[in-house]
Order: structure tokens, then C-alpha cells, then sequence
């Protein structure tokens, strides 16, 4: 089950959602700011470091999360309810960002990050940089439709199976 690299149809549907957050004009000069030759992974990664120049951590780390939530919604309002266990599981492989998400009964965890290899290299732990917080918000939009909880919150990281794990708050 190989991860896809990050197509750049699936950069411009994070863009235009994007857009709903910060404003057009946002994305257009965070945009501008990137180097031009970067592609997959390192744009997503930068776009999201950028955002933290700009709005701090805690600014970043919930712009980022409420694009998790937004494609969440997207994704849920173009699939029907019993597809979604199914599309939260994969989506992410198809997006090009992990290998896949577990559900669990009361936490989730998304397998095999592209961007901790990223994160490793500028010393960084999981959800210390804005990009993870998109995995997060992810999958909080699709548990609070599919099992009803309030939230989810940051669990740990199984360093050796390569998962980071968020338990749902009810």
C-alpha cells in the first residue's frame, strides 16, 4: 500500500479551501513567498511555515486545523455517510500525505506521515509544526459526524510503528 506523492490538483483543492479561511489574497502572498521550484511534500510543508511566520503557532496550528475540517466536510458532502469510514481510512493515501488512518472505537491514527521525515530533519516533534494539524483537523471532522464526540486531542506518536495517535473527547 504505497502512499502517492502529492499531485498538484490535490495542492489546488487545498488552496481553494484554504481561501475560506485566510481570504484569496491570503493564499496569494503566502504563494508568492514560496521558492518557485517546490513541489509535493516541500510545498505543502513551506505553505505551512509560512502561515507560522505570519500568524504564530497557535494562529498557524488553527488555520491549518480548520483545512483538515474543511476537507473533511468536502469530502463528507461529495461521499454518503456509510462510505466515510472507508474514505477517512484511504483518503489520506490518496492525497498523498500517510499511508492510510486506523479507526479505532475511541482514537485514531494516522500510519507512516510523509512529513516526519521533514519534521525529524528541522528537529521537530509531531504537532509542533502547523502541517500536522491538518491531519488532526481531518480526522476530528469526520469523528464528530461519524461517531458523535466533541473534539479530539493529541494522543502520543508510536515511534516504532510509525503512527500518531488522537483520542476523541466526548
Amino acid at each position: 500500500m504505497e502512499t502517492k506523492e502529492i499531485s498538484r490538483e490535490t495542492i489546488e483543492l487545498l488552496l481553494s479551501l484554504m481561501e475560506k479561511t485566510i481570504g484569496e489574497n491570503g493564499v496569494k502572498t503566502i504563494v508568492n513567498r514560496l521558492a518557485g521550484n517546490l513541489q509535493g511534500r516541500e510545498l505543502v510543508y513551506t505553505f505551512a511555515e509560512e502561515l507560522m511566520k505570519i500568524y504564530g503557532d497557535k494562529g498557524s496550528f488553527a488555520i491549518i486545523r480548520q483545512l483538515g475540517r474543511d476537507l473533511a466536510k468536502n469530502l463528507m458532502e461529495k461521499y454518503s455517510p456509510d462510505t466515510w469510514p472507508y474514505i477517512l481510512e484511504n483518503a489520506l493515501r490518496e492525497f498523498g500525505f500517510a499511508q492510510r488512518i486506523n479507526l479505532e472505537d475511541m482514537r485514531a491514527g494516522i500510519c507512516s506521515c510523509v512529513f516526519y521525515e521533514l519534521l525529524s530533519r528541522d528537529n521537530l516533534k509531531p504537532i509542533q509544526h502547523a502541517v500536522c494539524w491538518c491531519g488532526w483537523g481531518f480526522i476530528e471532522g469526520f469523528v464528530r459526524e461519524m461517531k458523535g464526540v466533541k473534539g479530539i486531542q493529541w494522543k502520543e506518536r508510536d515511534y516504532e510503528k510509525e503512527i500518531c495517535y488522537f483520542e476523541f473527547i466526548k
